[in-house]
C-alpha cells in the first residue's frame, strides 16, 4: 500500500470540505431586505408597520438595517429610559466596516452633541423629582428635539469635513423623535456611493451599534437623588412638538415607559442608574446587501 494514500485521501477530502462549505448559499435571515417602496427618514416608523426585522438578544435592541440600489436604511426604536438618555445626549454611532473585518471604516453619529455641551441632569429625572414638573421636562425635551441637527461622518473622502447637519446636501439623512408609545425612534439613511468600492456580491459587511455614554459632569454637578430616567415622558407631548433632525410634526402623546430607571429618589438604585448613563453600550452585527 502506498503510504502516502492515507494523506492524499485527508488532503482530498478537506479540500472537498471547504469548497462545500464555501459553495454554501447565503442565508436569506443575513440579507438585507430592500425597504418599503415610501420609507422617509423622519423618525417615524410608520413606513415600517412598525414591525423591525432584528432584535440583538444580548442588547436587548429594535432595529432594522435595509439597503436599495441607492441608499443604506438604519433604524432603531428605545423603550429603556437610560439609552434614552444617553442617545439624546451623546448620540448613537453606526461604523461599517465594508469586508466585513469588524473595523470602523466608515462611520456616523447622530445626534451630535454641540461643543462644550453639558448634560442636563435635570431632563434625565422624573416628574416629582427635586421639583421637576412634567411640564418642566416636555419642555425640557422639545428644546433638545430641535437642536438635534448635527451628524458626525467619519471615513467618508468625498464628504468636507467630519459634521454635517441634517440639511447637508450629499443625501445623508437621519431624524429622531418620540412614537405615540413614548419610545425613542431613530432614523438614517447613507447613499451607497459614499462606501466607495465593494464587492456586495462577496462580501458581508460589519455593523457596530453603538449608544453612546454620556461625558460626567466636572465635580458631579446636577447629579443629586433621583432616577436620570426618562419616566413618564407619555401623556405630556401631544402637539406641537419638534422631531429632531428638522423634520417638524407633532409629538403624540401615550404611555409611559418603562425599564433602565430605578425607583424615585435617591439611594444606591438611583446612583446605579446614573453611572451607567456614562457607560457605552455595544454590538456587531454582519449582513450581505441586498443586491
Amino acid at each position: 500500500m502506498n503510504k502516502y494514500l492515507p494523506f492524499a485521501c485527508t488532503t482530498c477530502a478537506l479540500l472537498l470540505t471547504v469548497a462545500t462549505v464555501s459553495a454554501q448559499p447565503k442565508s436569506k435571515t443575513n440579507i438585507l431586505q430592500p425597504p418599503p417602496a415610501d420609507v422617509k427618514v423622519d423618525g417615524d416608523l410608520k413606513e415600517w408597520a412598525d414591525s423591525l426585522r432584528y432584535f440583538n438578544e444580548e442588547k436587548k435592541l429594535n432595529y432594522t438595517l435595509a439597503n436599495d440600489k441607492d441608499n443604506l436604511y438604519i433604524a432603531f426604536r428605545l423603550n429603556d429610559r437610560t439609552e434614552q438618555a444617553r442617545v439624546l445626549g451623546a448620540g448613537l454611532t453606526v461604523s461599517i466596516d465594508t469586508k466585513g473585518k469588524k473595523k470602523a471604516s466608515y462611520s456616523l453619529t447622530f445626534p451630535m452633541a454641540e461643543a462644550g455641551e453639558k448634560p442636563n441632569m435635570q431632563m434625565m429625572r422624573k416628574p416629582g423629582e427635586e421639583n421637576v414638573t412634567q411640564e418642566d421636562r416636555d419642555a425640557l425635551m422639545r428644546a433638545r428635539l430641535t437642536k438635534l441637527r448635527e451628524i458626525k461622518v467619519v471615513g467618508f473622502k468625498d464628504i468636507e469635513g467630519d459634521v454635517i447637519t441634517t440639511t447637508n446636501t450629499y443625501g445623508i439623512k437621519a431624524a429622531i423623535n418620540y412614537d405615540a408609545n413614548g419610545y425613542l425612534v431613530y432614523e438614517a439613511s447613507v447613499p451607497l456611493k459614499f462606501f466607495g468600492e465593494y464587492k456586495a456580491d462577496k462580501d458581508q459587511w460589519a455593523f457596530n451599534f453603538k449608544i453612546n455614554g454620556l461625558s460626567k459632569p466636572e465635580n458631579g454637578g446636577g447629579q443629586r437623588g433621583g432616577s436620570p430616567g426618562m419616566g413618564g415622558m407619555g401623556g405630556g407631548m401631544g402637539g406641537g412638538g419638534m422631531r429632531g433632525g428638522g423634520m417638524g410634526g407633532g409629538r403624540r402623546g401615550g404611555g409611559g415607559m418603562r425599564g433602565g430607571g430605578g425607583a424615585p429618589g435617591g439611594g444606591e438604585s438611583a446612583a446605579a442608574d446614573r453611572t451607567e448613563l456614562f457607560k457605552s453600550v455595544d454590538f456587531w452585527e454582519k449582513f450581505y446587501l441586498n443586491i
